[in-house]
């Protein structure tokens, strides 16, 4: 069983050299309250001024407030909640060797494919991973209450006890997370992804970051509980760079009950994939998030964003602007992704078995030996995952998942070598 396009192509034409014929993708101004600006470095504001609806207790104006006045991008929004939890592939299933990788860490309880921003607060409420000591930095990016709260009383938010913080929140991911409280603008709410952004803000779309402050690989501070970033800068913003980056701040996530390992936890690192270091063929040439996932449509207001967020291998008006340059985008990047996920597959099992020997053998290791073997499963390990739960498999960006998931091979075979396995 394959992972589903919904999650697969998350940016699907990620990799694809689209030319400039994509450019009318991009959301354009029709000068009625419909269309939005799409924020600074991009275009200037469009729609006419509007009065802003009352905020909640948290300072955010919740979506259906604004369903009048946006009534495309309402309806459009409101379509997500036909992606929902229902049916959703398990990891663990899919990827049984998980059991023996994570073991030791809330994620070998449950992974389930996410469903859409409609789902945010109910999944993170249902979940096995959390439990009593669970803190409130795990909901960072399930609701814009949330992130308002922070921006409001500083970090100590993030260590309130999730319990308590999360009954508070109502509002899933919606129009205050991307537009604050003004939806003529695209702004970056979360403050820690623009910190690590810094001064190479300027260099990527402003809709893109927007969908990257959560859509990346973050680590809560040991010390604060504060969501944080392990890079500053785009060119920081790889896997090879944020492993030394954690190795040299000894970070983990948790040692492995096994092996003693101290293990780390990729999270979902498509801004990264795309937008980082060696970057996308799309992000070379300037696109944004948006215009793979947020068509354009028309009604009788005029011209607007979509604001369902679906594969743009399911939208037509997108696989028509690729057609120009692919005879058959959907079948290239299936491609990519089958190559991405059978890789997957092949080195999951061979972590899952330098694990098994690296915990029969642990007590007849030297200290020295055994930290080295125990350094190998972390990186290696950490390779793999950061490929696996980017969620596009290779879609993004596909040099970069078989470079990365080479990177994991050979740690393997280093690995096996210094335990005299073949």
């Amino acid at each position: 069983m394959r992972k589903s396009t919904m999650r697969i192509a998350v940016t699907a034409v990620g990799t694809v050299a689209l030319v400039a014929a994509l450019a009318a993708c991009a959301p354009a101004g029709s000068g009625n309250p419909q269309e939005p600006a799409t924020g600074a470095g991009t275009s200037e504001p469009v729609a006419a001024p509007v009065e802003t609806p009352e905020a909640d207790e948290f300072g955010v104006v919740l979506a259906d407030s604004w369903k009048d006045i946006y009534p495309g991008q309402y309806a459009t929004y409101k379509a997500n909640e036909a992606n929902s939890p229902e049916g959703k592939m398990n990891y663990l299933e899919e990827y049984p060797e998980l059991a023996t990788m994570y073991a030791g860490y809330g994620f070998a309880k449950g992974y389930d494919e996410a469903a859409s921003h409609s789902y945010t607060l109910r999944s993170i409420s249902e979940t096995p991973r959390v439990n009593d000591k669970t803190l409130a930095n795990c909901i960072t990016c399930k609701t814009p209450q949330f992130t308002a709260m922070v921006n409001s009383e500083g970090d100590e938010a993030y260590a309130r006890p999730f319990a308590e913080v999360l009954a508070q929140m109502s509002e899933p991911i919606s129009c205050y997370n991307c537009h604050e409280n003004d939806p003529t603008q695209v702004v970056v709410t979360q403050r820690h992804f623009a910190h690590a952004m810094g001064s190479d803000a300027e260099q990527v779309p402003v809709e893109a970051q927007t969908c990257g402050q959560c859509h990346n690989e973050y680590y809560f501070d040991p010390d604060t509980k504060a969501t944080s970033n392990p890079y500053e800068g785009l060119a920081a913003m790889d896997a090879e760079a944020i492993l030394a980056y954690y190795d040299e701040m000894g970070f983990k996530d948790w040692e492995h009950p096994e092996t003693g390992a101290p293990m780390l936890k990729a999270q979902h690192p498509e801004f990264e994939t795309i937008y980082g270091a060696e970057q996308s063929s799309m992000a070379k040439q300037g696109y944004s998030c948006a215009d793979c996932h947020m068509a354009p449509v028309s009604d009788e207001n005029g011209e607007y964003s979509s604001h369902e967020l679906v594969s743009p291998l399911e939208n037509p008006a997108i696989t028509e602007q690729c057609g120009s340059c692919h005879k058959d985008i959907a079948g290239e990047v299936r491609g990519w992704q089958k190559e991405v996920t059978d890789r997957e597959h092949a080195i999951a099992a061979d972590i899952k078995r330098y694990t098994d020997e690296l915990a029969a053998q642990k007590d007849s290791l030297d200290a020295d030996k055994l930290a080295q073997a125990q350094q190998i499963q972390r990186h290696a390990q950490f390779y793999w995952d950061y490929v696996m739960v980017e969620n596009s498999e290779g879609a993004h960006n596909y040099k970069a998942a078989h470079a990365n998931l080479d990177k994991a091979e050979a740690q393997l075979e280093e690995g096996f070598a210094l335990l005299g396995i073949a």
